[in-house]
């Protein structure tokens, strides 16, 4: 269902987006560094329900509760970086189709 949904904004960005393919490109870019991002908080919060329910692989001397929610943080730091990451190549896109248009090159 995500790919559905995936492949139809893709499209969707390149109709809408006709005039700079490069923009396109960009934008394309960042929705899969947000999909990213959703797939590392979801596994973030995986971490976080196993280490309060004591579920999951257990192995002795690493899966105290303590050490599976640090690995949780790591997991939800690297997400949020993701995010970030998606948002400055939305921004790339918009600040090249800026001085495109500043330069005439339409």
């Amino acid at each position: 269902m995500k790919k559905l949904i995936m492949a139809a904004s893709a499209c969707a960005l390149l109709v809408a987006a006709n005039p700079g393919f490069s923009q396109a490109v960009q934008e394309g870019k960042a929705a899969k560094k947000e999909m990213k991002a959703e797939k590392k908080v979801a596994k973030a919060e995986e971490y976080k329900m196993e280490a309060k329910t004591h579920k999951g692989l257990e192995v002795k001397g690493i899966s105290d509760p303590k050490t599976r929610m640090a690995k949780a943080d790591r997991k939800m730091e690297k997400a949020e970086k993701k995010v970030l990451k998606g948002e400055a190549k939305e921004l790339k896109a918009v600040a090249k189709e800026k001085s495109k248009q500043a330069a005439g090159v339409n």
